[in-house]
C-alpha cells in the first residue's frame, strides 16, 4: 500500500466539499440585494437567477442533498474496497510463502474464491465482468503449486462490500484478520477528531453503535434515496458537513490502520526483534547489542508500543564507542547506539531488518 490511494480518496473528498461551498455561494447570491448603480446585466442574470430559485428551490434542495448522500457513500465503497484489495496485495508481496499467511485469511480466500467464481459464472453482478473463472482458478491453484510466487483473489474479498454500515465494514476486515472496532479505539486520527467534535477523552468504552452513527445514518440516507423512499429529513449543507468531515476522518484511520497492520506482518516475517538488556537516552537512542550485521543510516527501526501499535522510524545518527558513523559493520556482538526522532520509551518493542 502507498499514499497515493490516501490522496486520492482526500481529492474525492475536497470535490464534495467544493460543492457544499458552491451551492453556498449560490444561495447566498440568490438572497443578495442589488443597487441601483448594479450593471443592468447582472441585474437581469441575478433575477432570472431569482425567479429559477423561486420556483424550483425545493426541488433543487432535494436533488443537491441526494448528490450529496450519494457521492459520499460512493466514496465510502470505493475507498474501503481499493484498501482492502490493496493490503491483500502488499500482504502477498511482503510474505514470500502462501504457507506462511495467517490460516484464517488462507481459509477465506478458498471459500471466498469459490464464491466469485459462482458470481462470475451466474453473471449476476456487472461488476466482475472483467474477470473469469480460470482467471481465479489459476491464482488458487497457484497457491499450492507455486506458494512462493501467489497472488490473492483480492476481488473476492470484497464481493459483500455493499450497504456499508460499520458493522459490515468490521466483518469485510474481519475476513482479512483485522478486528477493526480494537484497532480503530487506538487510532490518533479517529481519537483527535472525536474528542474535538464530541468532547469525549476517552473512545475505548463508547458504544460501537454511537461511535459510528454518522456512518451508519449516512449509509441508511443512501439507501432511502436507492429505494426510491420519499425524503422526508432533507439536510442543508450545515447538515451534510458533519457526515463529510466524519467520514474523512474514519476512512483516514482505516488506511492507517491497514498500513499499521503491514508494519506488524513486517515485524513478523522481514524483521528482527531486538533482545532485552537495550537502553534508552533522551527519548530517542537506542542502545543495543547486535552481530554479524551491516547497519547504516536510514535504515528503519520498527517500534511496537505497550498498547500493540506499530510504527517506524528511520535511523539518523550511529555511534560505535561514542565515534558516529553512517555504515558499520559488525562481525563480533558488539553494542551499538542509533538515534531517531523522539518519542521512543523503556517499555516498547524494537526490531531491525533481517540480515
Amino acid at each position: 500500500m502507498n499514499t497515493a490511494s490516501l490522496e486520492s480518496f482526500k481529492k474525492e473528498i475536497n470535490q464534495v466539499r467544493e460543492y457544499f461551498k458552491h451551492i453556498e455561494y449560490v444561495n447566498d447570491l440568490v438572497v443578495s440585494s442589488l443597487s441601483q448603480i448594479d450593471n443592468e446585466q447582472i441585474k437581469a442574470l441575478l433575477n432570472t437567477l431569482k425567479d429559477h430559485h423561486r420556483s424550483f428551490g425545493t426541488a433543487q434542495r432535494i436533488f443537491e442533498y441526494k448528490a450529496s448522500i450519494i457521492s459520499l457513500y460512493g466514496l465510502l465503497e470505493k475507498y474501503i474496497e481499493i484498501w482492502i484489495k490493496e493490503y491483500l496485495d502488499s500482504l502477498s508481496s511482503l510474505v514470500i510463502e502462501y504457507s506462511q499467511i495467517d490460516e484464517k485469511i488462507r481459509n477465506n480466500h478458498f471459500e471466498l474464491s469459490l464464491k466469485l467464481i459462482s458470481t462470475i459464472t451466474s453473471r449476476e453482478s456487472a461488476k466482475y465482468q472483467h474477470l473469469t473463472k480460470e482467471q481465479v482458478l489459476k491464482k488458487l491453484n497457484e497457491c499450492i503449486v507455486n506458494p512462493t510466487s501467489y497472488k490473492f483473489n483480492t476481488e473476492a474479498f470484497v464481493l459483500s462490500s455493499g450497504n456499508l454500515k460499520h458493522k459490515q465494514i468490521v466483518k469485510l476486515f474481519e475476513l482479512i484478520n483485522v478486528s477493526l472496532n480494537e484497532v480503530l479505539k487506538k487510532n490518533q486520527t479517529l481519537i483527535e477528531y472525536i474528542r474535538n467534535d464530541k468532547q469525549i477523552k476517552n473512545i475505548a468504552n463508547v458504544n460501537t453503535d454511537s461511535l459510528y452513527n454518522r456512518i451508519n445514518d449516512l449509509v441508511e440516507r443512501r439507501n432511502e434515496i436507492a429505494h426510491g423512499s420519499e425524503i422526508l429529513d432533507i439536510l442543508s449543507i450545515s447538515g451534510l458537513e458533519p457526515y463529510l468531515e466524519f467520514l474523512e476522518k474514519y476512512c483516514q484511520a482505516i488506511f492507517e490502520t491497514l498500513i499499521e497492520e503491514l508494519i506488524k506482518q513486517e515485524s513478523m516475517y522481514t524483521f528482527q526483534k531486538i533482545g532485552k538488556g537495550f537502553q534508552i537516552f533522551a527519548n530517542k537512542i537506542l542502545a543495543f547489542e547486535i552481530e554479524n550485521y551491516r547497519i547504516k543510516v536510514g535504515d528503519i527501526l520498527i517500534i511496537e508500543t505497550a498498547e500493540g501499535n506499530f510504527y517506524k522510524k528511520p535511523i539518523l545518527t550511529i555511534q560505535l564507542d561514542k565515534v558516529s558513523h553512517t555504515e558499520i559493520m559488525i562481525t563480533e556482538k558488539t553494542k551499538i547506539a542509533v538515534s531517531v526522532e523522539p518519542k521512543i520509551k523503556e517499555n516498547q518493542t524494537f526490531y531491525v531488518l533481517k540480515q
